[in-house]
Order: structure tokens, then C-alpha cells, then sequence
């Protein structure tokens, strides 16, 4: 069963490392796909009913659109930071600032995401949610190993 699931993920994620680098982050082409198994390993691991599922993955929508913008507001700040770095033009003072602004966004990073797990008591039970944290830091870390993999292979 696991080697149909490895040979699945890796048909997913050719098209992702075929196009990788040429991708903008709104062209959602392969991580679709990716997304889609996802969403139907969740179901399965957790048991969702119809109603139930409804109810998280829109919930999750609305948290994942968040969590995209405080990442951009991470991304441009550190952006931001790497050029101020570079040409050497701020401060302590200003550059203490800026450091104090990323580790806020970071912090609300942390925060929305716990709200959003504790959120989740009135559609889940805490087994499931404790099984949706392990899915998904073990989704991840399988995406991250299959993407490896095929990288070192291309690189042979």
C-alpha cells in the first residue's frame, strides 16, 4: 500500500518539478493535484462525514488565505531586510524595528494557526485533530522526501 502511495505522490509531483522554478506562486497547476490527495487523506485518516467535511475545508480555506498573506507580509518584509542589509543605508535603530516587525508577523503565524486548530472543537473531536497535526507534519515531510529524491536522481 505504501509503494502505491509513493509511486502516486511521485506522478504528482513530476509535473511540479518539471515546471518548479518557472512557477509563480499563483499558478496553482501541480500543487492542485497535491492538494486534491490531500484533501482525500484527510477525509480517510480522520473519517469525515459529508457535513463535517464541508465544514473544516472551508474553514481551512479561510485559514490557509490568511496564513498566505501574513506569509507575504513575511516574504516582502525579509525581502525588504536583505536589501537594506545589502546597500548597507539603515541603522541599528531602523533594522531593530524591522526585526521587531518579522517576529511579529511570526508570532501571528504561530497564533493563527493555534487559533485555528482550537477552532476546529466544535466539527472535530481532539483525537481527530491530534490525527489531522500528525497528517499533515507527516504529508509534508513525505512531499519534502519525494522531491529530494527526484532532485538527486535528476542530478546523477
Amino acid at each position: 500500500m505504501k509503494k502505491i502511495i509513493y509511486v502516486f505522490i511521485a506522478v504528482l509531483i513530476l509535473p511540479l518539478i518539471t515546471y518548479g522554478q518557472h512557477m509563480r506562486r499563483d499558478d496553482k497547476g501541480p500543487f492542485k493535484k497535491i492538494e486534491e490527495l490531500e484533501k482525500i487523506k484527510i477525509i480517510e485518516a480522520l473519517g469525515m462525514d459529508e457535513t463535517t467535511t464541508l465544514k473544516f475545508f472551508a474553514r481551512r480555506t479561510k485559514f490557509r488565505e490568511e496564513q498566505g498573506r501574513l506569509f507575504d507580509d513575511s516574504n516582502t518584509l525579509l525581502n525588504k531586510m536583505e536589501e537594506e542589509v545589502k546597500s548597507g543605508t539603515k541603522n541599528d535603530a531602523e533594522l531593530k524595528n524591522d526585526l521587531s516587525q518579522y517576529w511579529e508577523i511570526q508570532n501571528k503565524l504561530e497564533k493563527h494557526k493555534e487559533e485555528f486548530f482550537n477552532s476546529l472543537t466544535d466539527i472535530l473531536s481532539y483525537n481527530q485533530i491530534t490525527e489531522l497535526i500528525v497528517f499533515e507534519k507527516k504529508f509534508r515531510d513525505e512531499i519534502r522526501k519525494v522531491l529530494f529524491q527526484e532532485r538527486q536522481r535528476r542530478l546523477k
